[in-house]
């Protein structure tokens, strides 16, 4: 008798078992996998559903359109409204732009599915994607890059928000996919108009580097904005020669910094070292992806130990060798020096909104760590509004508002040098970061700071 209530026993704990592993199998399946199994672009129930179901929009931070969508035979089809201007957000179709990234928003399902609702309340639109980008700094940005070739980036210096991202030259999204042909002329062109180079564009920085190789030394307490460099014009380091356009003399750190003087700035590496330099690059997170819903690509840079290191880091911290950056690299650099010396990593949506306005998701900047102390970063400040006071940047004053910048021109192989300028203002309670590269643009101050100047003064007078 006890050896049947055993068995019994046995195979009742079976039964359990199994019955246990069923309920679990089919838990995950309805309702941790469900979501995303509804959502998958192969569901054909999921198709049928966004067949009947209108996307939501995307607006930009004043909800002003700018992807929409109209009814058709065969479905919904999205609307540009606002066409090149702001081309590289919304992209021509299901596949670039934010839409991949934000597909599960605009449908509202995955992890924005409200099955209850649509139970009890049947479909309705699909959820309305907020940016952080101001549309009319938008479209001033795309006008003043009109005819060049490039990058605007602009950030509200407060908490990362992206204000503007422009690459030019642009596209309009409608006319890409009118016909065959046109997208085939689309894709084959050399200007690649399709390249996002705020976030794919990897560029030498040329002297926009030597905020940060400043910093570095600063806080590393090797040197102050005080210590003197010579510069005859010429630095050789390892058989290698470094030249400035002249001759500066004696120079302190804070003045090499004004007038870009390379030389002076080759020897600071010296009191830097190559792990030290490597070590801040990575605290600024300098090489980093743009870590947005966008395609973003990252940075790159030469070894600076071992062999060839001591050249290569001569050259590296005034901004060539082989270092390559993205325009939002330098720009959340330059973002770090305004916030002082915390990184942040800039953001660009907003919000997600559901049909009756309510915030589904909202989105912010992430702080990525202190690179360097708050008091180096006010330090290094200093000296870019000495750029602008009495440097290569005396243009990009603004009436009221004390601006901290840096110029730069990057020597390419390809070329003339690209144009490189990046700025934040006011100095001393920073609102707003902007940064600009125009290809083989020659100087910083001619062709990239003027473009610059009219972004941060409409951001400014605009709040």
């Amino acid at each position: 008798m006890h050896e049947m209530t055993a068995n019994v026993k046995r195979v009742a704990m079976v039964a359990m078992a199994g019955f246990a592993i069923l309920s679990l199998h089919i838990a995950y399946w309805q309702v941790y996998r469900a979501p995303g199994l509804r959502a998958d672009e192969h569901n054909t129930r999921a198709r049928d559903r966004m067949q009947k179901m209108q996307p939501g929009d995307m607006v930009d931070r004043n909800g002003t359109p700018l992807l929409t969508s109209r009814r058709t035979s065969k479905g919904w089809e999205r609307v540009y409204p606002e066409g090149r201007d702001v081309c590289h957000l919304t992209g021509y179709n299901d596949r670039s732009g934010l839409q991949p990234a934000m597909r599960d928003a605009f449908w509202g399902v995955g992890e924005y599915e409200k099955p209850w609702s649509e139970f009890l309340e049947g479909l309705s639109a699909g959820n309305t994607v907020r940016l952080t980008v101001d549309l009319d700094a938008q479209r001033l940005a795309t006008q003043l890059m009109r005819g060049q070739t490039g990058a605007v980036v602009a950030l509200d210096a407060r908490d990362g928000a992206i204000l503007a991202t422009v690459s030019s030259p642009g596209y309009d999204p409608e006319s890409v996919l009118e016909n065959k042909w046109e997208f085939e002329i689309f894709r084959e062109d050399p200007a690649s108009p399709e390249l996002n180079r705020v976030l794919q564009g990897r560029y030498p920085p040329g002297s926009v580097m030597k905020i940060l190789s400043a910093a570095a030394a600063i806080d590393l307490g090797r040197v102050s904005p005080e210590t003197d460099f010579e510069c005859d014009g010429d630095y050789v380091v390892d058989g290698n020669e470094i030249t400035c356009p002249r001759a500066h003399g004696t120079v302190t750190l804070a003045r090499a910094l004004e007038v870009s003087c390379n030389c002076a700035f080759t020897q600071l590496g010296e009191y830097i070292g190559g792990a030290d330099y490597r070590d801040y690059v990575k605290r600024f997170h300098l090489l980093d992806s743009g870590a947005l819903q966008l395609p973003s690509v990252t940075g790159g840079m030469g070894e600076l130990e071992g062999e060839d290191a001591e050249a290569m880091l001569a050259a590296t911290v005034f901004g060539q060798g082989a270092t390559v950056i993205t325009p939002l690299a330098i720009a959340r650099m330059t973002l770090t020096i305004a916030n002082g010396g915390l990184a942040v990593q800039p953001y660009i949506v907003a919000a997600v909104e559901d049909a009756g306005g309510s915030v589904v998701a909202s989105g912010s900047g992430r702080e990525l760590g202190r690179a360097i102390s708050a008091s180096t970063a006010a330090t290094v400040a200093g000296m870019m509004v000495g750029v602008v006071e009495d440097g290569t940047a005396q243009d990009a004053s603004l009436r009221s508002v004390q601006v901290a910048a840096k110029t730069g021109s990057a020597q390419n192989p390809a070329g003339e040098p690209h144009a490189w300028f990046t700025a934040f203002a006011p100095a001393k309670d920073p609102r707003v970061v902007v940064t600009v590269i125009v290809e083989h643009g020659g100087s910083g101050a001619e062709a990239a700071l003027p473009i610059a100047r009219r972004l941060m003064r409409q951001l400014l007078s605009a709040e």
